[in-house]
């Protein structure tokens, strides 16, 4: 039986992490431990999961000093994990696991050798018929986030390959160690695309499997969502998308035509949603994407041909 270690950031979770945690804990395929890494909560977080680790000896409980974002609470969890484990699952938060969903990930990995990543299919908590990811991709001309999801008829009830595996990870240890763990120039939004990515470049597929099930635990409101994207993302949307542009984008000059499209619709959302300081930061955080140097020097990024495409 191959080992899983579960690594899950927070920050504020609260209860979203404690339902997170239980819902992994009783997996059919238990897993070999469950690392929380809290990053600086200012809330009960500590306490709530505390109270877990004490009841469960596979969980375990990691606190930094301050908020390194997803990809440094990641990172922080492959450098505190298991030697010994298989399989890394990278879970958001605010996720809940149904109860074979390690069981049914695993299954696909160990399919083919050069599977190195599974998603599931991931619907919202609060409307269970609705699809929040099937695995996306990005058009690499253009920049455009490609979505799998709506309401579920069937459309997506194949094992396929896909582009970018979202909130929920599995990977071969193997592979953690060839990528060297998330890039933290990206800290949130976009991660997992650059993680996918330099799979590609290692010659590891990602792949979307119906079989196993997650929900994400946010509400299906286009009002909540785009201020949420505002307030709490809008710098990293904007400088993300161009870094991972620089990296992997077909031709800068064509993404580059596209660019306006991005930034008068979320002045759109801006306007229509009242939260203007999220578009400046929004500005902020692209023309930052552009000044950063040597950003394609990601360790080991290879340009040109991606090996196992």
């Amino acid at each position: 039986m191959k080992r899983i270690t579960v690594i899950v950031p927070t920050w504020n979770g609260g209860s979203s992490v404690v339902g997170c945690i239980k819902s992994l804990v009783s997996q059919t395929y238990k897993p070999y431990e469950t690392i929380v890494i809290d990053n600086a909560s200012t809330d009960s977080t500590p306490d709530l999961v505390n109270r877990l680790v004490k009841r469960n000896k596979t969980v375990k409980f990691v606190r930094n000093d301050k908020n390194l974002g997803v990809t440094g609470g990641r990172n922080k969890g492959i450098e505190v994990c298991a030697k010994e484990s298989d399989y890394l699952l990278f879970f958001d938060h605010d996720m809940l696991a149904d109860k074979k969903m390690l069981e049914k990930l695993v299954k696909v990995a160990e399919n083919k050798n050069d599977i190195g990543i599974v998603t599931p299919k991931i619907y919202y908590k609060s409307e269970r018929k609705r699809i929040w990811s099937a695995g996306t991709d990005i058009n690499l001309w253009t920049g455009q986030v490609i979505f799998r999801n709506g309401i579920d008829v069937g459309q997506y009830d194949k094992t396929v390959e896909v582009g970018v595996s979202p909130a929920a990870i599995l990977v071969k240890r193997e592979l953690v160690e060839k990528i060297e763990g998330f890039d933290n120039i990206f800290e949130s939004s976009w991660e997992d695309a650059d993680f996918c990515y330099m799979a590609r470049f290692e010659g590891y597929r990602t792949y979307y499997t119906p079989d196993a099930i997650a929900y994400h635990d946010i509400e299906y409101d286009t009002q909540k969502d785009a201020e949420r994207l505002l307030v709490r993302y809008a710098r990293n949307l904007g400088k993300n998308r161009i870094i991972f542009m620089r990296r992997y984008g077909k031709n800068l000059f064509i993404f580059l035509f596209f660019l306006p499209i991005y930034l008068i619709y979320y002045l759109y959302l801006a306007v229509k949603y009242k939260h203007l300081s999220g578009y400046l930061k929004f500005l902020k955080g692209t023309l930052e994407g552009f000044m950063l140097v040597n950003i394609k020097e990601r360790r080991h990024v290879r340009m040109g041909t991606t090996r196992g495409t």
